[in-house]
């Protein structure tokens, strides 16, 4: 009987059944300008294929800079969300606990630091290895790049997915002096390969599954340079 339910499956089925068991995604991450995995610094000539119709937004609890919580879903497909309103499956920061800001942790700034963070995950493929990697972030120019891609990939869908290049940009911070970096995706050309999917974590907490498929990247057309800024404060200073 078990074989026989086996064989129903496509080969893409049973690779994404295998990939929702796993508990942890590798995280692409960027900081102060720099973008590492497994904190290797990615070259910035490497290429990704980025799917923004899988975009997941979430709730993650931290403390002592580790997650000890945190519940997603993807964007698209999370009836009770708003994206504005910053509400996860129904669930907003007045929804969570831990309102007591003389037991929060002390941010860079010196100041109580929210332990709940809402932020956005966007999945990535290396074009070249098909290796499956999550960008996960919840600064203002992390979420603005992520929102950028959202809003081209709206617009240029019929091209395919798009394929970019990392890099990085900043600007004169005039609040706190000096200069913030940003986060920056050029788009090179576009794939139109299968989109991996996200499972978005447990309402009551635990690690889900993060970017779940990988996919062999085709033939691409190189199209014009395209970036996204975003004048505010926007360095992450969590521990993603």
């Amino acid at each position: 009987m078990a074989n026989a339910l086996a064989k129903h499956k496509t080969a893409a089925e049973r690779l994404e059944a295998l990939a929702r068991s796993a508990s942890n995604v590798t995280l692409i991450k960027y900081n102060s300008g720099n973008w590492t995995i497994n904190d290797v610094t990615v070259p910035p000539d490497t290429k990704f294929v980025i799917y923004p119709d899988q975009v997941s937004h979430s709730w993650t609890h931290f403390a002592d800079n580790k997650v000890v919580n945190e519940f997603a879903a993807v964007v698209a497909e999370d009836d009770e969300g708003d994206v504005e309103l910053h509400i996860v499956q129904g669930q907003a920061r007045e929804d969570l606990g831990y309102d007591d800001q003389t037991k929060w942790d002390l941010g860079s700034s010196g100041k109580p630091r929210d332990p709940w963070v809402y932020g956005f995950g966007l999945p990535m493929t290396n074009l070249k290895t098909g290796a499956a990697v999550a960008f996960k972030t919840s600064s203002v120019g992390g979420m603005g790049a992520i929102a950028g891609e959202v809003a081209s990939f709206s617009r240029n869908r019929h091209l395919g997915y798009p394929i970019v290049t990392l890099s990085t940009s900043s600007y004169r911070n005039k609040k706190h002096g000096g200069y913030t970096s940003f986060p920056v995706f050029v788009n090179v050309g576009y794939d139109n390969p299968r989109a991996p999917t996200i499972a978005g974590r447990s309402p009551n907490g635990g690690d889900g599954s993060g970017v779940i498929a990988a996919s062999k990247a085709g033939d691409y057309v190189i199209t014009s340079e395209h970036a996204v800024r975003v004048d505010r404060d926007m360095d992450d200073d969590l521990p993603f």
